[in-house]
């Protein structure tokens, strides 16, 4: 694995929601590998620091903030990273509220990020890579793709659409030497999180007996992932907390 990780030095790789969670500490973990980034994300003071944190680290770093719901910036972004030899697939939104509660708009705007941003700029960068005849697409999903749980329906939806994303990606691009891999968290300590105010949410979170798992653990499957030798490609890495 060391010889591996040696490898990835001067390899480029194209992050999404790179500005907080498990984004900025694939960045900053893949930084520390030696590989340049490509970083884009919302919020563009949090991107700047991300980004000087990274260069800090030896590499070179180019950060494109912008929203990936806007189809002409998922253009711009694709042709200034197109170059990238890992696209991590990460940004993504999420509302816990009961089902009944889940309006319509806000199920629009996680499918709108989570599913078809997600779509939009995946194909892009996977066509470039076709070009080339080499890359990899990892995707960043959640347990949610496989068991639905309260509160999150309409976000294990779009994960679900996201599992399938990576799936098909992988199907169809593996004749191409574009590998594919899905990397799938339970409950993460984000700064996500913070967000969460329903009572009934809160409730539900306070009364289990474990630990999520840390935004470093995810990390350290992304480069455990990208980091594989030519020869394999990890299909789907879940990461459950201990005790959960």
């Amino acid at each position: 694995m060391l010889e591996q990780l040696k490898k990835m030095r001067g390899k480029r790789a194209l992050i999404t929601g790179a500005s907080a969670g498990i984004g900025k500490t694939c960045a900053v973990s893949l930084a520390q590998n030696g590989v340049d980034l490509y970083l884009t994300g919302r919020n563009i003071n949090a991107l700047n620091t991300v980004t000087e944190q990274c260069r800090a680290l030896g590499v070179q770093v180019t950060a494109i903030p912008g929203d990936l719901t806007d189809r002409a910036f998922v253009r711009t972004l694709a042709n200034q990273a197109g170059d990238a030899d890992y696209f991590v697939n990460n940004a993504g939104i999420l509302t816990y509220a009961p089902l009944l509660e889940t309006t319509v708009e806000d199920c629009e705007k996680m499918f709108a990020t989570n599913v078809i941003a997600a779509y939009d700029i995946a194909r892009e960068m996977a066509q470039r890579m076709v070009q080339r005849g080499a890359g990899h697409l990892l995707f960043v999903t959640s347990m949610s793709a496989r068991n639905v749980g309260n509160h999150a329906v309409a976000y294990a939806a779009t994960k679900h659409a996201m599992t399938a994303f990576a799936k098909g990606f992988r199907l169809e691009l593996k004749a191409f030497n574009i590998k594919v891999t899905e990397v799938s968290p339970g409950m993460v300590d984000t700064d996500m999180r913070k967000d969460i105010t329903h009572p009934e949410v809160l409730k539900a979170i306070a009364s289990r007996k474990f630990s999520p798992i840390s935004a470093q653990d995810v990390a350290d499957a992304v480069v455990y992932a990208l980091a594989s030798s030519p020869g394999n490609c990890p299909d789907l890495i879940e990461i459950r907390p201990t005790q959960g």
